[in-house]
């Protein structure tokens, strides 16, 4: 596997873990959770999986630069 193909991988699932994201966060904002400790948890988990996967698209960035 070559650097190209790397970075496209690691961008592919960058792209899924946006998806499941936004999934998340639009299911969370349409729930009836009220406020409380879940969901401070469960916001605080989908800006980490956001921060993995800008983390991961950074790198396959830097990757294809070469």
């Amino acid at each position: 596997m070559n650097k190209l193909d790397i970075a496209d991988e690691l961008t592919t699932y960058t792209n899924q873990l946006d998806n499941i994201t936004e999934l998340m966060l639009t299911n969370l904002n349409n729930s009836d959770i009220s406020k409380s400790k879940e969901l401070d948890r469960l916001y605080f988990l989908i800006n980490y999986a956001k921060q993995i996967s800008n983390g991961l698209y950074n790198f396959s960035n830097e990757i294809t630069k070469e």
